[in-house]
Protein backbone atom coordinates (compact mmCIF):
# COMPACT_ATOMS: atom_id res chain seq x y z
CA UNK A 1 0.00 0.00 0.00
CA UNK A 2 1.45 3.56 -1.09
CA UNK A 3 2.15 6.54 1.60
CA UNK A 4 2.28 9.99 1.37
CA UNK A 5 5.88 9.14 1.23
CA UNK A 6 6.01 6.94 -1.77
CA UNK A 7 2.62 8.00 -3.63
CA UNK A 8 2.82 8.56 -7.20
CA UNK A 9 1.78 12.17 -8.96
CA UNK A 10 -0.28 11.36 -11.38
CA UNK A 11 -2.09 14.33 -14.00
CA UNK A 12 -5.48 14.71 -15.38
CA UNK A 13 -6.06 17.93 -18.08
CA UNK A 14 -9.30 19.60 -17.16
CA UNK A 15 -9.74 23.15 -19.82
CA UNK A 16 -6.31 23.03 -20.66
CA UNK A 17 -4.90 23.05 -17.24
CA UNK A 18 -2.98 20.17 -16.07
CA UNK A 19 -4.09 19.44 -12.88
CA UNK A 20 -1.73 16.92 -10.28
CA UNK A 21 -2.75 14.71 -7.84
CA UNK A 22 -2.24 11.62 -5.77
CA UNK A 23 -4.18 8.93 -4.86
CA UNK A 24 -2.91 6.48 -2.07
CA UNK A 25 -3.78 4.10 1.07
CA UNK A 26 -6.56 1.83 1.64
CA UNK A 27 -9.21 1.11 -1.21
CA UNK A 28 -11.82 -0.14 1.51
CA UNK A 29 -14.10 3.19 0.95
CA UNK A 30 -14.50 6.38 -1.14
CA UNK A 31 -11.47 8.87 -1.44
CA UNK A 32 -11.42 11.64 1.39
CA UNK A 33 -9.66 14.44 -0.92
CA UNK A 34 -7.70 16.83 1.31
CA UNK A 35 -7.75 20.48 0.00
CA UNK A 36 -4.71 22.71 1.07
CA UNK A 37 -3.95 26.06 3.24
CA UNK A 38 -2.94 29.17 1.89
CA UNK A 39 0.40 29.07 -0.16
CA UNK A 40 0.70 25.36 0.42
CA UNK A 41 0.67 22.60 -1.80
CA UNK A 42 0.65 18.36 -1.82
CA UNK A 43 3.69 18.42 -0.20
CA UNK A 44 2.96 20.54 2.52
CA UNK A 45 0.65 17.82 4.57
CA UNK A 46 1.90 16.57 7.48
CA UNK A 47 2.53 12.61 6.75
CA UNK A 48 1.70 11.38 10.00
CA UNK A 49 -1.83 12.59 10.00
CA UNK A 50 -2.19 11.23 6.27
CA UNK A 51 -0.32 8.28 6.81
CA UNK A 52 -2.54 7.19 9.48
CA UNK A 53 -5.90 7.93 8.00
CA UNK A 54 -4.48 5.77 4.62
CA UNK A 55 -4.40 3.06 7.16
CA UNK A 56 -8.41 2.64 6.54
CA UNK A 57 -9.44 4.68 3.18
CA UNK A 58 -7.80 6.52 -0.03
CA UNK A 59 -6.10 9.87 0.26
CA UNK A 60 -6.60 11.93 -2.55
CA UNK A 61 -4.17 15.60 -2.56
CA UNK A 62 -4.29 17.77 -5.38
CA UNK A 63 -2.61 20.89 -6.21
CA UNK A 64 -4.74 23.51 -6.90
CA UNK A 65 -4.30 25.30 -10.42
CA UNK A 66 -1.26 27.42 -10.77
CA UNK A 67 0.22 25.69 -7.49
CA UNK A 68 2.63 23.34 -7.08
CA UNK A 69 3.04 20.98 -10.07
CA UNK A 70 -0.34 22.01 -12.14
CA UNK A 71 -0.28 24.28 -14.23
CA UNK A 72 -2.25 27.16 -15.57
CA UNK A 73 -3.91 30.56 -13.29
CA UNK A 74 -4.76 30.13 -9.81
CA UNK A 75 -8.67 31.24 -9.62
CA UNK A 76 -9.31 34.50 -7.94
CA UNK A 77 -12.74 32.94 -5.68
CA UNK A 78 -12.53 29.86 -3.67
CA UNK A 79 -15.80 28.78 -5.60
CA UNK A 80 -13.24 29.11 -8.80
CA UNK A 81 -11.04 26.49 -6.45
CA UNK A 82 -14.06 24.21 -5.87
CA UNK A 83 -15.07 24.19 -9.60
CA UNK A 84 -11.64 23.19 -10.51
CA UNK A 85 -11.84 20.11 -7.97
CA UNK A 86 -15.20 19.18 -9.10
CA UNK A 87 -14.01 19.12 -12.73
CA UNK A 88 -10.85 16.85 -11.78
CA UNK A 89 -12.88 14.80 -9.98
CA UNK A 90 -15.56 14.52 -13.03
CA UNK A 91 -12.76 13.89 -15.35
CA UNK A 92 -11.23 11.09 -13.18
CA UNK A 93 -15.03 9.34 -12.92
CA UNK A 94 -14.92 9.63 -9.32
CA UNK A 95 -18.78 10.15 -8.21
CA UNK A 96 -18.48 10.33 -4.61
CA UNK A 97 -15.89 11.62 -1.87
CA UNK A 98 -15.42 12.79 1.59
CA UNK A 99 -13.31 16.20 1.63
CA UNK A 100 -11.51 17.62 4.04
CA UNK A 101 -10.48 21.40 4.24
CA UNK A 102 -7.81 23.25 5.73
CA UNK A 103 -7.31 26.46 6.29
CA UNK A 104 -8.42 28.73 3.09
CA UNK A 105 -8.81 24.95 1.67
CA UNK A 106 -11.53 25.22 3.96
CA UNK A 107 -13.18 27.96 2.18
CA UNK A 108 -12.99 25.78 -1.46
CA UNK A 109 -14.40 22.80 0.67
CA UNK A 110 -17.52 25.00 1.82
CA UNK A 111 -18.11 26.00 -1.75
CA UNK A 112 -17.45 22.76 -3.03
CA UNK A 113 -19.91 20.80 -1.10
CA UNK A 114 -22.38 24.01 -1.44
CA UNK A 115 -22.55 23.92 -5.53
CA UNK A 116 -21.47 20.04 -6.23
CA UNK A 117 -23.81 18.65 -2.94
CA UNK A 118 -24.29 15.19 -4.48
CA UNK A 119 -20.82 14.59 -4.69
CA UNK A 120 -19.92 15.32 -0.66
CA UNK A 121 -21.36 12.38 1.66
CA UNK A 122 -19.06 13.96 4.65
CA UNK A 123 -17.55 17.33 5.06
CA UNK A 124 -14.48 18.34 7.69
CA UNK A 125 -13.47 21.95 7.69
CA UNK A 126 -10.47 22.33 10.15
CA UNK A 127 -8.88 25.72 11.56
CA UNK A 128 -11.35 27.13 8.94
CA UNK A 129 -14.37 30.00 9.19
CA UNK A 130 -17.56 31.03 6.98
CA UNK A 131 -17.06 34.03 4.48
CA UNK A 132 -18.01 37.63 6.44
CA UNK A 133 -20.50 37.80 8.87
CA UNK A 134 -21.59 39.23 12.16
CA UNK A 135 -18.55 38.52 15.39
CA UNK A 136 -15.74 37.06 12.84
CA UNK A 137 -12.46 38.01 14.06
CA UNK A 138 -9.61 39.02 12.00
CA UNK A 139 -6.85 36.88 11.83
CA UNK A 140 -3.81 37.80 13.98
CA UNK A 141 -1.08 40.49 13.35
CA UNK A 142 1.08 40.30 10.92
CA UNK A 143 0.39 36.83 10.33
CA UNK A 144 -1.27 37.07 6.89
CA UNK A 145 1.64 39.44 5.82
CA UNK A 146 4.19 37.11 6.95
CA UNK A 147 2.78 34.10 4.75
CA UNK A 148 2.66 36.03 2.08
CA UNK A 149 6.20 37.45 1.97
CA UNK A 150 8.06 34.49 3.19
CA UNK A 151 10.32 33.15 0.08
CA UNK A 152 13.29 31.82 1.51
CA UNK A 153 13.03 28.65 3.77
CA UNK A 154 13.64 29.88 6.64
CA UNK A 155 11.24 32.70 6.55
CA UNK A 156 8.90 30.05 5.97
CA UNK A 157 9.96 28.17 9.12
CA UNK A 158 9.71 31.27 10.78
CA UNK A 159 6.37 31.91 10.09
CA UNK A 160 4.75 28.19 10.71
CA UNK A 161 6.28 27.88 13.79
CA UNK A 162 4.89 31.24 15.15
CA UNK A 163 1.52 31.27 13.42
CA UNK A 164 0.65 27.48 13.77
CA UNK A 165 2.08 27.34 17.12
CA UNK A 166 1.54 28.83 20.51
CA UNK A 167 4.71 30.13 21.92
CA UNK A 168 4.85 27.72 25.08
CA UNK A 169 8.11 25.13 24.67
CA UNK A 170 5.78 22.19 24.58
CA UNK A 171 3.71 23.71 21.43
CA UNK A 172 7.26 24.77 19.49
CA UNK A 173 8.77 21.37 20.21
CA UNK A 174 5.60 19.74 18.24
CA UNK A 175 6.07 22.51 15.78
CA UNK A 176 9.37 21.63 15.01
CA UNK A 177 8.91 17.73 14.91
CA UNK A 178 5.79 18.74 12.26
CA UNK A 179 7.88 20.65 10.14
CA UNK A 180 10.99 18.19 9.95
CA UNK A 181 8.38 15.57 8.96
CA UNK A 182 6.87 17.89 6.69
CA UNK A 183 10.11 19.07 4.60
CA UNK A 184 11.86 15.78 4.77
CA UNK A 185 8.89 13.34 3.86
CA UNK A 186 9.43 13.19 0.11
CA UNK A 187 12.29 14.51 -2.68
CA UNK A 188 11.66 16.71 -5.32
CA UNK A 189 9.03 18.56 -3.09
CA UNK A 190 7.37 21.72 -4.39
CA UNK A 191 8.14 25.13 -3.10
CA UNK A 192 5.29 27.28 -1.42
CA UNK A 193 3.21 29.02 -4.28
CA UNK A 194 4.65 32.02 -6.14
CA UNK A 195 3.98 35.82 -6.88
CA UNK A 196 1.32 35.40 -9.59
CA UNK A 197 -0.56 32.59 -7.58
CA UNK A 198 -0.05 34.08 -4.35
CA UNK A 199 -1.58 37.39 -5.51
CA UNK A 200 -4.67 35.24 -6.84
CA UNK A 201 -4.82 33.79 -3.78
CA UNK A 202 -5.14 37.12 -1.44
CA UNK A 203 -7.52 38.25 -4.05
CA UNK A 204 -9.65 35.62 -3.51
CA UNK A 205 -9.36 35.98 0.76
CA UNK A 206 -9.97 39.48 1.04
CA UNK A 207 -13.43 38.75 -1.49
CA UNK A 208 -14.44 36.00 0.65
CA UNK A 209 -13.57 37.94 4.02
CA UNK A 210 -15.58 40.79 2.49
CA UNK A 211 -18.60 38.19 1.36
CA UNK A 212 -18.11 39.57 -2.37
CA UNK A 213 -19.35 37.52 -4.69
CA UNK A 214 -19.94 33.42 -3.82
CA UNK A 215 -19.66 32.67 -0.64
CA UNK A 216 -20.64 30.43 2.06
CA UNK A 217 -22.60 32.01 4.98
CA UNK A 218 -25.79 33.18 3.70
CA UNK A 219 -26.26 29.33 2.17
CA UNK A 220 -24.52 27.09 4.96
CA UNK A 221 -27.81 26.29 5.52
CA UNK A 222 -27.96 24.09 2.42
CA UNK A 223 -25.87 21.69 3.99
CA UNK A 224 -27.33 18.01 5.03
CA UNK A 225 -24.75 16.15 4.84
CA UNK A 226 -22.37 15.55 8.50
CA UNK A 227 -20.18 18.24 8.96
CA UNK A 228 -16.98 17.97 11.52
CA UNK A 229 -15.26 21.56 12.33
CA UNK A 230 -12.44 21.05 13.90
CA UNK A 231 -10.13 23.75 15.29
CA UNK A 232 -7.44 24.69 18.08
CA UNK A 233 -8.43 26.29 20.95
CA UNK A 234 -6.02 29.34 20.81
CA UNK A 235 -5.81 29.26 16.70
CA UNK A 236 -4.96 33.04 16.02
CA UNK A 237 -4.73 32.58 12.21
CA UNK A 238 -8.33 31.47 11.87
CA UNK A 239 -9.78 32.57 15.04
CA UNK A 240 -11.28 29.77 17.40
CA UNK A 241 -13.91 32.57 17.55
CA UNK A 242 -14.64 32.08 13.92
CA UNK A 243 -14.53 28.02 13.60
CA UNK A 244 -17.65 28.38 16.27
CA UNK A 245 -19.69 30.60 14.34
CA UNK A 246 -19.33 28.20 11.37
CA UNK A 247 -20.00 25.38 13.67
CA UNK A 248 -23.30 27.08 14.91
CA UNK A 249 -24.80 28.15 10.99
CA UNK A 250 -24.35 24.08 9.77
CA UNK A 251 -27.51 22.10 10.93
CA UNK A 252 -25.70 18.87 10.98
CA UNK A 253 -22.43 19.92 12.81
CA UNK A 254 -19.80 18.63 15.07
CA UNK A 255 -17.59 20.36 16.91
CA UNK A 256 -13.85 19.02 18.17
CA UNK A 257 -11.53 21.63 19.73
CA UNK A 258 -7.98 20.88 20.60
CA UNK A 259 -6.60 22.32 23.39
CA UNK A 260 -3.72 23.83 24.14
CA UNK A 261 -3.17 24.17 20.10
CA UNK A 262 -3.27 26.63 17.53
CA UNK A 263 -3.85 26.65 13.74
CA UNK A 264 -1.24 23.46 13.63
CA UNK A 265 -3.65 21.54 15.84
CA UNK A 266 -3.89 18.87 13.05
CA UNK A 267 0.02 18.09 13.41
CA UNK A 268 0.04 18.55 17.15
CA UNK A 269 -2.28 16.14 17.86
CA UNK A 270 -2.27 14.21 14.22
CA UNK A 271 -2.91 10.39 15.61
CA UNK A 272 -5.34 11.53 17.74
CA UNK A 273 -6.86 13.69 15.03
CA UNK A 274 -6.96 11.34 12.40
CA UNK A 275 -8.82 8.85 14.86
CA UNK A 276 -11.28 11.77 15.59
CA UNK A 277 -11.77 11.85 11.41
CA UNK A 278 -12.28 8.17 11.11
CA UNK A 279 -15.12 8.07 13.34
CA UNK A 280 -16.71 10.76 11.93
CA UNK A 281 -16.61 9.50 8.30
CA UNK A 282 -18.56 6.18 10.24
CA UNK A 283 -21.35 8.48 10.07
CA UNK A 284 -24.43 8.04 8.13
Amino acid sequence: MAIHQTATTQFVTVNDTKFAYRLFGATSSIPLVCLQHYRGTMDHWDPLFLDTLALTRPIFLIDYAGMGLSTGTTPTTFSGWASDVASVLKALNIPAIDLLGFSVGGFAAQMLALNYPSLVKHLILCGTGPSATEGLQPTGEGIFEGFTNAMTFEENKTIYLSAFYTSSTTNQKAGLEAWERITTSRENRSDWTGLESTQNQSAAFVAWSKGEGDVSFPRLGELKMPVLVAAGGKDNVVRTENSLILWRAIERGHLVVYPDASHGFMSQYAVLFARNVELFLGEK
